[in-house]
C-alpha cells in the first residue's frame, strides 16, 4: 500500500475533488482494496467492522461507508439508451475515464508495456445475475447485467456494462472500437485478438481485423461452410488435451463476402451412430476463423483454447465484488 506514485496517478487522472473535500479518489480506491483484503463484503463493513484496524495504516485516511458510496456516485456516468429496430430498449453504461485509468495504472505498475508487440486481446461478455432496480431479464432466465470485458493476460483492460436483455452481438463493434481506442491512446499494441462465437458478426470482424495483426474467432454453424467441410480430405489426427480429434483447414468467405479466410476445423466422432441433420454425418464439428496463415492447424486450435484462461479472469468477481453491485443502478455500479 506504499506506492505513492500510484495514488498520485489516480488523483491526477480522475482530478481533485475540491479544496473542501477531506478525502481524495485515491483514498476511495485504497479503502475498497483494504476492505476486500480484510474480508469485507460491502461498504458498510469498513465502518462497522474494520475502521479501527484500518486507521492503524500510516499515511492513510479511512473513509466512512457514506463517503465511499458518495465518491463512487461522483465517478458515475449516465447510461446510454438505444432502441433496436425491433423496438427493444438497450441500456449501456460507458465510463471511458475509469477505463483509461485502469490501463494507465497497469502500465505504471509494469503489468503492461508500450514496448511489447505480442499482446493477446481477449473479449467476452459475462452475465452477472442480480436483482437490482434497473436490471433486466436475460436469455439465461435471470435478471442481471451483461458487461463486456476485454482483457490482456489476466488483467482487465476495458469494462463496459450493458443490461441483461442485450444480446452480446448488439452494437458489439462499437464496444470493441472504444476498447481498442483506450489501449491505442496509451500506446498498447495488439498482435492477436481472440473471441468466441458471440463475436462472429459481419460488423465486428472488420473492427477486430483493423485493430490487431491477427485474430481467431469461433465461427458459427453455416450450411454452406459444412458443404465445403464434407468434401474436405486430408484430415489429420491430433491429440488435444486428453482427446483425439481430426483437424483440417479450408478457405471460406463468410457473410457472402468476396474475401476468404482460413477456417481451422476440428471434428470428433460422436458416441452414437445417428447422423446430425445439419452436418449429415455423425461428427461434431467446430471451426475457428483466422487471418493467420503462419501457424499450424494444431497451433491455432491450442492457441484459441487458451482463451479459457481469460474466461476464468480472476479479477472479475473482485470487480463486481462477489457479484453484488453496491448500487441499485448500473450507472453507479
Amino acid at each position: 500500500m506504499g506506492n505513492a506514485s500510484v495514488y498520485k496517478a489516480i488523483n491526477s487522472i480522475l482530478g481533485e475533488r475540491g479544496i473542501c473535500a477531506r478525502y481524495s479518489y485515491s483514498d476511495l480506491f485504497r479503502s475498497y482494496l483494504l476492505m476486500v483484503l480484510c474480508g469485507g463484503g460491502c461498504a458498510e463493513d469498513i465502518t462497522e467492522h474494520l475502521r479501527g484496524e484500518l486507521m492503524q495504516v500510516k499515511g492513510f485516511k479511512v473513509c466512512s461507508a457514506d463517503t465511499l458510496l458518495r465518491m463512487q456516485k461522483e465517478l458515475a456516468t449516465e447510461k446510454e439508451i438505444t432502441v433496436s429496430p425491433r423496438g427493444i430498449e438497450h441500456d449501456f453504461n460507458i465510463n471511458m475515464g475509469m477505463n483509461r485509468l485502469m490501463v494507465k495504472l497497469l502500465i505504471q505498475l509494469g503489468q503492461l508495456s508500450t514496448d511489447s508487440k505480442d499482446y493477446v486481446f481477449d473479449y467476452d461478455n459475462q452475465f452477472i445475475p442480480t436483482d437490482k432496480y434497473d436490471s433486466k431479464r436475460s436469455y439465461k432466465h435471470a435478471d442481471g447485467y451483461f458487461p463486456g470485458i476485454a482483457s490482456i493476460g489476466n488483467f482487465p483492460v476495458y469494462i463496459e456494462n450493458r443490461n441483461g436483455n442485450s444480446n452480446v452481438k448488439y452494437k458489439q463493434e462499437e464496444t470493441l472500437k472504444r476498447s481498442y481506442s483506450v489501449l491505442s491512446e496509451s500506446g498498447i499494441k495488439i498482435k492477436f485478438s481472440r473471441m468466441d462465437c458471440g463475436s462472429f458478426d459481419k460488423e465486428v470482424i472488420p473492427v477486430v481485423e483493423a485493430n490487431s495483426q491477427y485474430f481467431c474467432i469461433r465461427a458459427q454453424r453455416c450450411a454452406s461452410l459444412y458443404d465445403i467441410v464434407r468434401e474436405t480430405r486430408g484430415w489429420k489426427k491430433q491429440l488435444i488435451g486428453f482427446k483425439e480429434y481430426e483437424i483440417a483447414s479450408v478457405e471460406y468467405a463468410p457473410f457472402g463476402w468476396a474475401k476468404t479466410y482460413r477456417y481451422v476445423i476440428t471434428r470428433e466422432k460422436k458416441a452414437e451412430a445417428q447422423a446430425d441433420l445439419f452436418t449429415r454425418d455423425n461428427y461434431t464439428y467446430r471451426a475457428i476463423m483466422t487471418n493467420n496463415y503462419e501457424m499450424s492447424d494444431l497451433e491455432i486450435v491450442e492457441f484459441y483454447n487458451n482463451r479459457g484462461e481469460s474466461e476464468r479472469l480472476a479479477g472479475l468477481k473482485a470487480v463486481y465484488h462477489e457479484k453484488i453491485p453496491p448500487f441499485d443502478w448500473m450507472t453507479c455500479s
